[in-house]
């Protein structure tokens, strides 16, 4: 059960799925395990998974961004909270605005 944010330096409470990041631990031997990024942290931090199967924290920053396959398990994200856009949102110059259903070109 996820009840804080994974990261050991924040540790804000869990309270609504799409307030950040949520991940999945898969393991063919083990229930899967999920983890929670907040929504404060979720730009500032990946999750990898370390040379013994944990899952650890770490800045964007870092260099090793790409992770190769676990033996024992995927990392996945599961749900990040979409951006909305506000209603007057317009489409930018250029770009082609479609109908649908009135057969308008």
């Amino acid at each position: 059960m996820v009840n804080c944010c994974v990261n050991p330096v924040c540790r804000a409470e869990f309270k609504l799925l799409n307030t950040g990041d949520l991940y999945a631990y898969e393991r063919p031997t083990a229930d899967t395990e999920f983890f929670w990024v907040c929504s404060a942290c979720g730009p500032e931090v990946n999750l990898h998974l370390d040379a013994r199967g944990g899952v650890s924290v770490r800045p964007r920053s870092d260099i090793n961004r790409a992770q190769p396959p676990h033996p024992d398990g995927h990392l996945r994200l599961v749900a990040r909270p979409m951006k909305r856009l506000p209603w007057y949102h317009t489409i930018p110059y250029g770009e082609r605005a479609y109908s649908f259903g009135f057969g308008l070109d």
